[in-house]
């Protein structure tokens, strides 16, 4: 029986734990989620959810309990926002909101648009007087690597690789924006 006590002990340590973590930052809680939503109102029920749900996790295999608090504020307000999107969207004419959105196809004219700009982009790429800033342009936005490898390859430091990418982009913008 003892062993039986002393478990009930701990759960109730628990449970007083993870009260004392969400009544000591239920204020930072509300704000962040008001902030998030735009509603206080809505804040408010937002972080009881976040209460109710948290309340029955196991503290202590949480390694960041605040920030593990953060992220069921931001989950919960948006599902909020997609559910308050979705009950909008309820008994309205499905003909006449089909009738006023897109097809979602290019039309001939903004697929050459696009290939142009494309190839003007790939010939600014090809015309930057650094190779090394060329090279990781390339692996980076083309390739898929990441600035530690692109580093790692170029013998770089990520910093440097970072700003090589940062700058050759602004060139690209540039060269988009402008259609040179």
């Amino acid at each position: 029986m003892a062993i039986e006590a002393s478990g009930g002990g701990l759960a109730l340590d628990r449970k007083r734990t993870s009260l004392e973590l969400y009544q000591t930052h239920r204020a930072s809680l509300l704000s962040y989620a008001a902030r998030l939503s735009g509603d206080k109102t809505a804040a408010e029920d937002i972080v009881q959810d976040v209460w109710l749900l948290f309340s029955r996790q196991q503290i202590e295999t949480i390694s960041a309990p605040l920030n593990y608090l953060r992220t069921m504020v931001r989950n919960l307000v948006i599902t909020r926002v997609r559910r308050q999107g979705l009950e909008g969207a309820a008994g309205t004419d499905f003909e006449a909101v089909t009738a006023e959105m897109a097809d979602g196809q290019v039309t001939p004219e903004e697929n050459v648009a696009s290939r142009e700009a494309m190839k003007r982009i790939v010939d600014a790429i090809a015309s930057m007087p650094d190779p090394r800033q060329r090279q990781a342009i390339c692996l980076y936005h083309f390739e898929g690597l990441k600035l530690r490898e692109i580093a790692a390859h170029l013998g770089l430091s990520v910093t440097r690789v970072h700003s090589l990418i940062e700058d050759g982009m602004v060139i690209c913008d540039r060269v988009r924006k402008e259609g040179l």
